[in-house]
Parts: C-alpha cells; sequence; structure tokens
C-alpha cells in the first residue's frame, strides 16, 4: 500500500506542462513541378490536417470544396530542398485558415500542444522486446502520423543507439515508478506505454495504458496489422485530447470574460512576457491589465472560445502554477432527508438543474502563479 501511494504521489508530483510549441503550423512543404493549383490545394490540406489534428477535415463536402480555393490562402512560398528532392516551402494565412473551420464549426488546435512519451514493447509467443529502431515499421509509422497532424510525440527507442534505462518486462507489468523516472529526461505531459500482441494468427492487440487525473486508464484495440492498430492508437488519442485542447471559436456560452489574477510577477520583464503568453492564446480575444500590485497583476482576459479552453490553455504552460482551492474547482451540492414526496420532488429538481454546467457557479476570479524558467 505504501508503495503504491508512493507511486501515485510521484506521478502527480511529475504532473507539470511541458507543452511543445509548434513553429510551422501555418506552413506546409509540397512537392515542385506540380501545376500551381496543385501544389496550393496540397499546401492547405497540410495545414488543416495540423490545425485540426484530424486527417478527415479534408474529407469534408464544405472543406474539399474550398480547396479549389486555395489560392487565396496563400501568402508565401519559397523553392526548397528536401529528402523527397526539390519541394515549395508554403505559408498559409493563419487568420483567414481560423476562419474557415470557425465558419464551419470546425474545432482547431493552437500551437502549444500536449507533449507525450510513448514507449512501445511487444510479444511474441518466443519473446518480449522493446519495438526499437529508426527503420521499424509501427514507430515509423506512428512519427510520420503524428507529423502530419502536429502532435509531439517521443518514441524513445525509435533511435537505433538509445539503450532504456528499464527493461521491456517492467514496462509490460505496468511499473509506472520506473516508467516515469525513465520519461523525465523527454519533460512529457503525458507518458503511455503500448504493449503489442497477438492472441490469434490473423489478428493484433494492442492495449495501451496511462494515467489521467490520477487515475490509471487501459484502453484495448484489435486489427490485422500493428500498423493498423497504430493508426487506430492515434486517431482515439487525439480524439481524447480534442475534448480538452481543441478550440471552437465563437463558442462562447454565457461569460466572454473573466478576470485573472497572477502572483510572481517580481519585474516588468516578466509581466511583458506573461501578457504576451495570454494573448498568444487561441482562447483568449484580448488581455488588459486592470492592476498592479506588489507581485500581483490583475487581467481582464476577453475570451475567443469557452472558458474551460481557455483554462486547458493555462495548463499546457508550466510556468502558470494554479491557486485555486478544491471548493473553487467544484460547486458540491448539499441535500437533507425530505419529510415528504413533494419536498422530495422538489429536491431532486433542483439537484438536476444545478448539475447542469453552469458557467456562473465557477470562482470569479481565477488565480495563478507565474514560476520563471
Amino acid at each position: 500500500m505504501r508503495l503504491l501511494s508512493a507511486v501515485l504521489c510521484f506521478i502527480s508530483c511529475l504532473n507539470v506542462a511541458h507543452a511543445k510549441q509548434l513553429t510551422d503550423l501555418y506552413q506546409a512543404v509540397v512537392p515542385a513541378g506540380q501545376s500551381q493549383s496543385a501544389w496550393q490545394q496540397q499546401a492547405l490540406a497540410q495545414v488543416l490536417v495540423k490545425v485540426t489534428v484530424n486527417p478527415q477535415v479534408i474529407e469534408q463536402a464544405s472543406i474539399k470544396a474550398e480547396l479549389k480555393n486555395a489560392g487565396n490562402y496563400i501568402k508565401t512560398f519559397a523553392a526548397v530542398s528536401s529528402e523527397q528532392g526539390p519541394a515549395l516551402k508554403v505559408g498559409l494565412d493563419e487568420r483567414k485558415v481560423q476562419q474557415l473551420l470557425s465558419q464551419h464549426q470546425i474545432a482547431i488546435w493552437g500551437s502549444r500542444r500536449p507533449a507525450i512519451v510513448l514507449w512501445a514493447v511487444e510479444q511474441t509467443s518466443e519473446s518480449r522486446i522493446f519495438m526499437q529502431g529508426a527503420a521499424h515499421p509501427v514507430l515509423a509509422h506512428l512519427q510520420q502520423q503524428a507529423s502530419a497532424i502536429g502532435l509531439p510525440l517521443d518514441l524513445p527507442t525509435a533511435s537505433d543507439t538509445y539503450v532504456p534505462p528499464l527493461s521491456q518486462d517492467e514496462v509490460w507489468a505496468g511499473n509506472w515508478l520506473l516508467i516515469e523516472q525513465a520519461s523525465l529526461p523527454f519533460s512529457a505531459d503525458q507518458t503511455l506505454i503500448l504493449l503489442f500482441d497477438q492472441p490469434s494468427a490473423a489478428q493484433y492487440r494492442l492495449t495501451w495504458q496511462g494515467y489521467e487525473a490520477g487515475q490509471l486508464v487501459s484502453n484495448e484495440l484489435l486489427a490485422s496489422s500493428q500498423q493498423e492498430l497504430a493508426s487506430q492508437f492515434l486517431t482515439d488519442l487525439t480524439a481524447q485530447l480534442a475534448g480538452k485542447f481543441a478550440v471552437q471559436l465563437g463558442s462562447q456560452q454565457g461569460q466572454t470574460e473573466l478576470e485573472l489574477d497572477i502572483e510572481g510577477l517580481t519585474n516588468f520583464v516578466d509581466q511583458v512576457k506573461v501578457q504576451q503568453l495570454l494573448s498568444a492564446m487561441l482562447s483568449v480575444k484580448q488581455v488588459t491589465v486592470q492592476e498592479r500590485k506588489a507581485d500581483l497583476l490583475k487581467f481582464k482576459v476577453q475570451l475567443a472560445a469557452d472558458r474551460s479552453a481557455f483554462i486547458n490553455s493555462l495548463s499546457l504552460e508550466r510556468r502558470f502554477q494554479s491557486l485555486q482551492t478544491q471548493a473553487e474547482q467544484t460547486t458540491p451540492i448539499e441535500t437533507t432527508d425530505a419529510a415528504d414526496e413533494l419536498f422530495s420532488e422538489m429536491a431532486a429538481e433542483m439537484a438536476t438543474e444545478v448539475a447542469e454546467p453552469q458557467q456562473d457557479a465557477l470562482p470569479a476570479v481565477l488565480r495563478y502563479r507565474y514560476v520563471p524558467n
């Protein structure tokens, strides 16, 4: 029991966001030597997939039709060389791309995204081994697809020379204390283990596990090949992450602005950094300073999306530590035994109404501490 407590405590201490900043979110690299219309459509398609973290977005009828007008979204292009030969590096208009997706009510992701480290182990009838090497078909497939959708993945064993500091048996057994220790150098927001085996001659299985809000979550997938399992895994993973980090612009319900108190700002340089960080968030429309007091800055934040999207954006920035109390984060509902049937029915109706999401029930002021690098 003490060991389990120690593991959970260790994992909770590691729950500090180290999200990665994508600098090429609205850029694409396409092969040269094709028609202007072709490379423009290909460039727009690449960017739309990265911005939405969804390869299927370009299959939607409205988006597919807009690809014919890709030239309207191009800002810059230049000849470059790539591993595949001559290419064009294309820059697209960020504002127009966001307007397109917002117009069709498609959620988008900001440039700051959660970093994830994966440990992949395969069990065969003869042995249990790490999937290792840059040429490994599953690891190469994961890296290629993750790069296409702009999801930061670290696959330590994808290196031919990397020596894991833990064994494949320890990963397979789910020794999370050792797994998280081995993951520390990669500064990830989340650590996952991928366990591949083959329960039958025609079927492969992937069990993937990780901690979410202090709880171990396990998922299982079945497919006819390991590469297909890898694709399904990324689809399921991004769908889960989208619920937290994807932003639906213009989706404010109720509160369109909030007050944000940030402590720990001891100099003007940090104050400017914080205001720039907040202004760069996709979920923020405008940030203004309301008051300065010692090391505390009070901001008024106008939202471009739901309040929850803004709070999730803050969780991706490790320099912001929430100071909200447990009581402020949740609004408990106190109930008493009804003396009669009528009172019971009224209490049930009231509880149902309160249980529905209410922006007004959330704390009026969000409080954070800024921790410089």
